[in-house]
């Protein structure tokens, strides 16, 4: 006859089936994390992988969804004044500046706005900081200027 290493055996092995952790275990059958270490070595159970928690990219990514024209809409959290912001180790981040370091691989200069037509979009591609304004600006008349010192009026 097989001893029992503790009296929540059964649901403890059931939920190291399900490939939860000892601090999940813990929290859901409200044991000790060392009872759940204590209990999976004893059953055998390999030590759980330690789950990576979601950067803001991840959380970026799972609260938007692609629109008509590659705009994209953002479903998560918004401020009082409708801002879309997520959560990220207790603090309320702003979703623009995320999305355009997804697309440019930097943080951007300045405050991030849409730079397609639709001031709602969160599209990666469709976010512009200051510095990408100033050259849009500037550049048409860049462009005038190397155009009249060609003689191309």
């Amino acid at each position: 006859m097989a001893i029992r290493t503790h009296y929540k055996e059964a649901d403890i092995r059931r939920l190291l089936e399900a490939g939860m952790n000892n601090t999940q275990i813990a929290r859901q059958l409200r044991i000790t994390r060392e009872t759940a270490a204590q209990v999976r070595e004893e059953l055998g159970y390999p030590l759980a992988p330690r789950s990576v928690p979601p950067t803001p990219q991840d959380k970026f990514t799972a609260a938007t969804v692609e629109v008509d024209g590659g705009h994209m809409v953002w479903t998560g959290e918004r401020t009082q004044d409708c801002s879309p912001v997520l959560s990220h180790s207790g603090t309320k981040l702003s979703v623009r500046p995320i999305a355009y370091e997804i697309q440019h691989g930097r943080k951007p200069a300045g405050r991030v706005k849409a730079a397609c037509v639709y001031a709602w979009c969160v599209a990666p591609e469709h976010q512009a900081d200051a510095v990408d304004r100033d050259r849009t600006r500037t550049q048409p008349r860049q462009l005038d200027a190397a155009a009249a010192l060609l003689g191309a009026n």
